[in-house]
């Protein structure tokens, strides 16, 4: 019996040995979203920001916050691999990913999905962590005219162990 219990509890630590739901403080901001005619970063490197990483219904979601504003990674996974997502807006596949800038004033939220780009995720067996390579494009339409804002961001997540 309790060799069997010691099984069960073996194989249920190895499944969940992914990447651990956690909160990081990192000193610097690693996400830039900037403004393509000003060159304006939204989020400043100089401030401290907090890194997420957490599941909704299992899918893996990893989000930088600093003050009120907020970059997120949708995967449609339960853990990373060794490959490049696509940022699609509204994606389901496994090899696509969904990222989004929202922001609060006041009262009120604004939400704006990345238009396009790509996610490079690589593990580093030396530092046992995972890194994430953002680069993409917001295109925001406010009636008439359009304003192109580029996102990058490097990311390092631990692995769990």
């Amino acid at each position: 019996m309790r060799l069997s219990l010691s099984l069960i509890l073996f194989l249920y630590a190895t499944i969940i040995r992914g990447q651990s739901e956690h909160d990081s403080l990192l000193l610097q901001c690693p996400v830039y979203i900037t403004d393509t005619v000003s060159a304006n970063n939204f989020f400043i490197a100089a401030r401290p920001s907090q890194l997420k990483v957490y599941r909704v219904k299992g899918k893996l979601t990893i989000r930088v916050e600093q003050k009120d504003q907020f970059f997120t990674l949708y995967f449609h996974d339960k853990n990373l691999r060794n490959t490049t997502y696509k940022i699609v807006p509204g994606s389901r596949g496994k090899t696509e990913v969904e990222a989004a800038y929202s922001f609060r004033s006041g009262e009120q939220s604004s939400f704006i999905s990345v238009s396009r780009g790509q996610v490079i995720t690589y593990f580093d067996p030396e530092k046992k962590q995972w890194q994430l390579r953002v680069a993409g494009l917001i295109i925001n339409q406010v009636e008439r005219s359009a304003t192109h804002y580029r996102v990058k961001a490097e990311l390092w997540i631990g692995s769990g162990e």
